[in-house]
Parts: structure tokens; C-alpha cells; sequence
């Protein structure tokens, strides 16, 4: 999905270390020119795996994407909308646990009302998002910026 868009990713996933294969195929979204938007989760329910997710979400951050963190309580939803046409939505992280081990699943809609209610969704939790960019990155203390680093060296078993 993320190599045939053409104009316009949104994403949101509270869990964000994704496998390698994902990562090159977000760069390359980026890289020809793709508006890919992602929502993290400011806030988690389990330590190490959020601050990698927020980490990762820096490095596509700086790359060019745009990575908003969702100040609006825990966001659990895992979705993807592309190009505004179509969506995945369902249990899967973008992780190696969910897409190689655990019993997870999504499925993609081809239905422009329901991408629609989707899209709608995203913008409004935009409301209640801020937008990273190297001064939040900095307002991290320094060992927080450390812990985000060390777990995104712990992607592959997160």
C-alpha cells in the first residue's frame, strides 16, 4: 500500500517501531514526494516501546514526514488511509511481533464514506495533537531522548 501511493499517507499507531521493510517503504513515500502523516501516541499503557515509537516517529520526522503526538489521552487505533481513497484498519501494530507472530489482523476498505469517516477522525484528533519537530524533540530530557534511542535499537524484539 505504502509503495502505490501517490499523494497522501495518514497513519496512526500506538505501538510505532516498524519492521525494516515498513521504515524503507515510509522513506520512500517521502522520498518521491508522498504527504505521510503519522499520530503517536503521547501518552502509553507500557514503558520502552512508546519512547522507540517516538524515536522512529523523530527520524521520519526529520526525514520529512509529519508526526503529530496525540495529547489526547492513550490513542490505541491502528489505521492507515491512503491517498484518501482507501484505509486499513484493524489489530496489527506496525511491529515484527504483530506482523510475524502474534495472531493479528486488518483489513483494507475500499469504501470512500467509511475512508471518509476516517479521514475525519484523523483531522479531529489532529485538534488534539502537537506537532513534533526539534523543539519538542529537545523538550525531552536528556535520558528520555536516550531510553527513545536505546528502544528503537530493541525494535526487532519490541
Amino acid at each position: 500500500m505504502l509503495d502505490n501511493a501517490r499523494h497522501h499517507v495518514q497513519l496512526v499507531n500506538p505501538y510505532f517501531v516498524p519492521t525494516k521493510q515498513v521504515r524503507q517503504a515510509l522513506r520512500r513515500c517521502i522520498d518521491r514526494g508522498v504527504k505521510v502523516e503519522i499520530m503517536l501516541s503521547e501518552k502509553s499503557d507500557i514503558p520502552l516501546t512508546p519512547d522507540a515509537s517516538h524515536y522512529v516517529g523523530r527520524l521520519l520526522q526529520k526525514r520529512g514526514a509529519e508526526v503529530y503526538m496525540f495529547r489526547g489521552g492513550f490513542h490505541h487505533t491502528k489505521m492507515m488511509i491512503v491517498d484518501d481513497k482507501f484505509c486499513t484498519i484493524g489489530s496489527a501494530n506496525l511491529d515484527s511481533r504483530s506482523l510475524r507472530c502474534d495472531y493479528e489482523v486488518n483489513t483494507v476498505i475500499f469504501d470512500q464514506q467509511i475512508t471518509d469517516q476516517l479521514i475525519d477522525m484523523y483531522e479531529n484528533d489532529k485538534k488534539s495533537s502537537v506537532k513534533m519537530n526539534k523543539t519538542y524533540w529537545k523538550s525531552k530530557t536528556k535520558w528520555k531522548r536516550f531510553v527513545s534511542w536505546f528502544g528503537n535499537c530493541l525494535t526487532p524484539f519490541l
